[in-house]
């Protein structure tokens, strides 16, 4: 019997320790999440959330263990040792410490099994032409960019089971199509990116592009814009190790096991100081003015997080450069700061969402 007792003893310490422990023991690594998500908050109990109300205690309970991010990260370790493989869904394990993005449209896209139709293309095309053309007769430029994804700038890095169409994907059959049926200014980085292996453009552990492809982008859009560019070739581009990306974290990957850089671009108008000016926290809202900057105009940018990286070319060209997350932007600011040229950047994976955009984007002054 008194085995027995230490036994069951034995097993509610195994179970209550870590709770005990963790008030003493956390540390900043065991707050929050790098997964890009909420972590699950405690649910109100109620007759109308009697049925869900138990599998949402467990979402809660899953979230907040003990030392949760410390497990994670051991779960991620040993999979990487063992069996070089990312614990994780939304991530395809790719070759030399390359991960990819499952969600979205990114496989899609890649395949090419989710082309739009003619109706659709047509329906595009003519929508982007009304905004361009309504802007236009307000003395705006607009320019329509599409930034491709990871998974077709470094396909080579994928497993081997994933094989390039023999077609055209959504991306170029849309770009094909807009060049042909619309006059408006369209940038599409992409044979550039994917010709080019002296720069590295992508981070390995993350979904986005870095500075160095920003900055070869921003010099497609000033070109784009009647202004003259510097070449990437003259400025100075450095790679330095960064901590795990977004891909990386949705599996906790330790920051010891992460293989990869950031590009630290620098000798770019040195001349040009800029004056940063973020509305909201998050940077989704950003106004940013430069002295000495050798046009005059204002710039304006409706982005989604790709966007960010624009950052590393734009503002020390144009005297005024406006940022605006798609999430956070209302028409009105386009009225508050009109732009010169207006630029609506959209990343590969959300082109399904160029309508709701484009419908935002309308002018609305009269």
């Amino acid at each position: 019997m008194k085995r027995t007792h230490l036994m069951i003893g034995a097993f509610f310490f195994c179970i209550l320790a870590p709770n005990l422990l963790f008030p003493l023991l956390k540390t900043e690594a065991d707050e929050g999440t790098g997964e890009n998500r909420s972590l699950a908050s405690f649910p109100a109990f109620s007759l109308e959330t009697i049925d869900t109300w138990p599998s949402d205690v467990e979402d809660w309970i899953d979230d907040h263990a003990a030392f949760r991010n410390r497990f994670l990260s051991l779960n991620a370790r040993l999979n990487l040792s063992l069996f070089q493989f990312g614990d994780s869904q939304d991530v395809i394990t790719g070759k030399d410490g390359w991960y990819f993005y499952t969600l979205g449209s990114s496989v899609e896209d890649f395949l090419g099994t989710n082309r739009f139709s003619a109706e659709e293309l047509r329906m595009l095309a003519e929508k982007l032409q009304t905004v361009h053309d309504a802007w236009e007769k307000q003395g705006t430029e607009f320019i329509f960019l599409c930034a491709p994804n990871k998974e077709g700038i470094y396909s080579e890095y994928l497993p081997d089971d994933f094989k390039a169409p023999g077609g055209p994907t959504r991306r170029n059959e849309l770009i094909d199509y807009l060049n042909a049926h619309t006059s408006v200014p369209i940038i599409d980085p992409y044979p550039e990116l994917k010709k080019r292996r002296d720069y590295q453009w992508y981070f390995k552990t993350d979904t986005h592009w870095n500075d160095a492809a920003g900055f070869l982008v921003s010099g497609q859009l000033i070109d784009a814009a009647g202004g003259t560019s510097t070449p990437i070739e003259d400025v100075t581009v450095a790679y330095e190790p960064r901590d795990p990306g977004d891909l990386a974290n949705l599996f906790h990957m330790p920051e010891s096991m992460c293989d990869d850089t950031k590009a630290d671009v620098s000798g770019y108008r040195n001349n040009v100081t800029i004056h940063y000016d973020s509305a909201t926290d998050d940077g989704n809202i950003a106004h940013i003015s430069a002295d000495q900057a050798p046009d005059p105009r204002r710039i304006t940018i409706y982005r989604d997080s790709f966007g960010t990286a624009l950052l590393a070319g734009l503002p020390k060209y144009f005297a005024h450069t406006d940022f605006y997350h798609w999430q956070a932007f209302e028409p009105e600011f386009l009225n508050e700061n009109k732009p010169d040229v207006l630029v609506y950047e959209v990343v590969e994976r959300d082109l399904g969402r160029m309508m709701e955009d484009l419908e935002k984007l309308m002018p609305t002054q009269k």
